[in-house]
């Protein structure tokens, strides 16, 4: 009876640690089978894809501000200019100097004349009434007459390459948008001086970033080009279709997770960068769901608007990029 139990609680402690190395073996195996069916939903972020503080390349006193915030802006649009008064003095300066060819004339019409009195010596030197020093010193004359020619010439290209240096410094004073999208901030007014500091903040909202914060236990099972679906969690937005452009390589190991960022396109400007969303990953040949398309409603004058929904008004302003923490 005695050997009986002891048979039997050997083979119970035999069979408890087949089963600890079984489980552990299998929490060493590579992840096999499909990659994103077991995959939760996470917590996500709605960023600009550009945030830019847009200084001035001189410095200068701001004479012009064209923009507010929450106006939309294109690229290479003329959002602010500097007071250039001595530049363009000095741009028409140069443009006259560049234009003018009185000196080239004036020096084609000596070198004509010292040509012609040349041809009319050449013959008294062939009968020798004329000395060989005074030959010389014609011929001399005429060769410097077309050098003072090819002298004025290079002059006025120069007097042309002052004028394009005139153009690209008085281009310097306007400040021109570097990206497509809306004006978040203004850090300047008209007559403060400018140097080191910023101007004006921009942020670029097409295409947005996506930035979601993902568990170290499915590294390498995220992978550029997956698709997902992003729901904001402010009421009135549907779903939207985003891809994945970036994965960590590197975990941070004191948090145990690691980062990704998907591209999100936003046309229309609808979702405001600055929200917080929940993100889920698609099968390669699971369909997306409903994409919403929504278009923002613009209000009087430049300031653009955009609706939430039932609950707030149409004419209220919002920003598009909001204030958020990250998830």
């Amino acid at each position: 009876m005695r050997y009986t139990q002891v048979k039997r609680k050997i083979l119970i402690y035999t069979l408890f640690n087949i089963l600890l190395v079984s489980n552990a073996g299998a929490g060493d195996k590579p992840y096999e089978g499909d990659s994103v069916n077991n995959i939760p939903e996470f917590d996500c972020v709605i960023e600009p894809s550009e945030i830019v503080a847009v200084g001035s390349p001189v410095p200068g006193v701001i004479e012009t501000i064209h923009v507010h915030r929450s106006d939309p802006v294109q690229k290479g649009a003329v959002i602010a200019e500097l007071e250039s008064s001595v530049e363009r003095a000095t741009l028409v300066l140069a443009k006259a100097r560049a234009e003018l060819t009185t000196l080239i004339e004036v020096r084609q019409e000596n070198a004509a004349f010292e040509r012609r009195t040349q041809r009319r010596n050449q013959a008294l030197f062939q009968k020798s009434s004329l000395s060989a020093q005074d030959m010389d010193k014609l011929m001399t004359e005429t060769r410097i007459a077309q050098l003072q020619v090819r002298q004025e010439k290079d002059n006025k290209l120069i007097a042309e390459l002052e004028y394009r240096r005139a153009q690209a410094a008085l281009q310097r004073r306007t400040i021109r948008s570097p990206v497509e999208g809306v004006v978040m901030e203004r850090f300047k007014s008209v007559g403060e001086y400018v140097e080191n500091e910023p101007v004006l903040r921009i942020a670029q909202l097409d295409p947005l970033h996506v930035e979601v914060i993902i568990p170290v236990n499915f590294l390498g099972r995220i992978k550029p080009g997956m698709r997902a679906e992003v729901t904001p969690v402010v009421p009135g937005f549907g779903k939207y279709l985003a891809t994945v452009k970036r994965v960590d390589g590197v975990a941070d190991a004191a948090s145990g997770t690691f980062g990704a960022w998907l591209s999100l396109r936003n046309p229309d400007y609808a979702i405001p960068g600055g929200l917080r969303c929940r993100l889920g990953f698609l099968l390669a040949e699971e369909p997306a769901g409903p994409v919403t398309t929504r278009k923002p409603v613009i209000g009087k004058g430049s300031t653009p608007h955009v609706s939430f929904g039932a609950g707030v008004e149409p004419s209220t302003p919002v920003d598009f990029v909001a204030a958020s923490s990250a998830p």
